[in-house]
Order: C-alpha cells, then structure tokens, then sequence
C-alpha cells in the first residue's frame, strides 16, 4: 500500500487555520507534535475524502497533531494536511488580514451585548443539551467552513438529496432497524427539526459568503435577479406564479422552502447551533430531544455515501456571489 509523502515535519513551526467552523475564521501560529499517516477515508466523509486525494492514488494521507502555543495540550487537534500552511510572507499576509477581520466582528460583537446588557433585565438560559457529532461529520463541517468562507465555494444547489429526503430517509431506516421510536415520535421529531431549519436557514445558517446565491435562489422578494416561475394551465389559459419554485400539497404552487433546497452541509450547521435554540425547553424534553438528535446523527455517520453522495458538491462562486 503506498503512502503520500508529508510535507511539513514534527517539530515544525507552522500556522493552523481554525479547525472549529462555528468559530471566527483565523489563523494561528502553531507547532507539529506528531504526524500519523492514516486512511482518511474511514475519517472523512466521501466527498471530502476525494477533494483531498484528487492528485493522488492513496487514500493514506498524513495527519497533523498541532499544537496551539499558549494553549494547554486538551487543546490539541488533529488535522489533514489542507489546513495547515508554512510560514511564508503570503500566509502571514494572509493571517493579517484574517485578523484584522476578526478584530472588527469582535468590536460588533462587544457593542452588541453591551446594548443587549443595558436594555434588557431577561438571564439568558444557558443551554442543557448536548449534541455529540462523530468525528467524520464534524470533519465535514471543518471542510465546509473552509471551502466556502476562504476558498470561495459554494454548495450547489439544489443540494441532492436534500434535509427534507434526508430526514425522511432517517424514519424509513429507524421504523425498518427498531431503534425504539414508532414512526409518529420520529415524525414529530422531523418536522420540528425541518421547522427549526426553514425558519433559522436565513438568519443563522448562511455564511455571509451565500447571502447571494441565496437571495439569487427566489427566497428573497427583493432579490435583484429575476426569480424562477411557474407556468400552469387553469380554465384554459397559462397563468403565471412568480417568485414560487415547489408545489404544495394540494397541487397549487407554494413557496420554495430551504429543506427542499439545501442538504446535509447546511443541516449539520443547525444541529451545532440547536443547543442555543433549546436553552428554554424544560430539561426533560431536553434529554428527549437529545436522544433523537444522536440518533439521527449516528444515521448520518453510518449511511454517508448515501446522504453527502455527491463527490464534490461545491462549485466557484460567480462574480454576483462575490459581492
């Protein structure tokens, strides 16, 4: 079995993009402690695990352990060689910039709660539930934080399969395996979870890189681009819907809803953020709802080929998309 070479050594001083992607996107002077070559695709979902070894005939890629100076050793992280870049002037440069951006949201965020502070008496609850992700799918999520905030990728869409087929896939395969629930609690489960990802997709699931493609999509009434239309026949002539994309139940067309739009990169991204929504559901449901989401997530892991399927879901962002 042959092995791809590494191109940085232990002990080498380094800079380490953030590998967390619900956090600011920086770079950090860091340190190799170790290096394991491994076969990644037992670690990364499929598409990722293709982008990665697309110059290459092996699948056994050298991982990093980096060290974040100041930082005690828990705070270790193992990652592939993509995230990791050498101490040239243009990765300083590059590290500059990422800073002077953080230090600007930083000061937003700082004000911001200052004025939340001053005019409200409300205790923000702090959030009870916990959600595990398997690390594979938290790899996906560091991929695709990379991709579309410093690589200038966007997923295509529409996503195939899309969290609507993907959450109704989850109750076919749980009702089929005897995980416990009947199909009624899963589907209760399901549409909440589908609610929560239609209403939270625009204010909390877009990095501020898709807001175009976004708004180009017809979600927003007043996107700049014209928006797709429908054309059906009713008493004999063409009637025209515009800015509607989907069908509705009873056959008339509806609005176009994020769940049949987006898939499997967006929906990880609200499972992360689930916690903070739920800070005021009672405990109780908390743990209820916990139990659900591990279960879906462990659905996710086991069946990956299935839900990412497509090798590389990503596309260049047009110029529209860039502004």
């Amino acid at each position: 079995m042959s092995f791809a070479s590494a191109r940085f050594r232990k002990g080498q001083k380094v800079l380490c993009y953030e590998p967390d992607p619900s956090k600011q996107p920086v770079i950090y002077h860091s340190e190799i402690k170790d290096i394991k070559f491994q076969d990644i695709s037992k670690l990364l979902d499929k598409e990722t695990c293709d982008y990665l070894t697309k110059d290459t005939d092996t699948v056994i890629q050298p991982t990093y352990l980096i060290h974040f100076p100041g930082w005690g050793p828990r705070y270790d992280r193992w990652v592939t060689e993509d995230l990791i870049l050498d101490l040239s002037d243009e990765s300083l440069k590059k590290k500059k910039e990422l800073d002077e951006k953080a230090l600007v949201n930083q000061q937003k965020q700082t004000r911001k709660r200052k004025t939340v502070n001053k005019n409200s008496e409300v205790p923000t609850a702090k959030p009870l539930l916990k959600i595990s992700l398997p690390a594979a799918l938290k790899q996906s999520l560091e991929r695709d934080f990379v991709n579309v905030t410093l690589r200038n990728l966007l997923i295509k869409i529409p996503r195939v399969p899309s969290t609507h087929d993907i959450l109704n896939k989850f109750i076919e395969s749980s009702v089929a395996k005897g995980s416990g629930y009947d199909q009624e609690q899963l589907q209760e489960f399901v549409t909440s979870i589908t609610t929560y990802f239609d209403v939270m997709l625009p204010l909390q699931l877009l990095y501020k890189e898709e807001r175009s493609q976004y708004e180009r999509e017809g979600f927003v009434s007043n996107s700049r681009t014209k928006r797709q239309q429908l054309v059906i026949e009713k008493d004999g002539h063409n009637v025209m819907f515009p800015g509607y994309t989907s069908w509705s139940k009873d056959g008339q067309p509806g609005p176009l809803q994020p769940s049949t739009i987006y898939g499997i990169e967006h929906l990880l991204r609200l499972f992360v953020k689930l916690p903070e929504y739920l800070g005021h559901v009672e405990r109780a449901h908390q743990a209820a709802i916990g139990t659900l989401c591990d279960l879906f997530l462990s659905y996710v892991a086991g069946n990956r080929a299935e839900v990412f399927v497509e090798i590389q879901p990503y596309k260049e962002a047009d110029l529209c998309d860039l502004g």
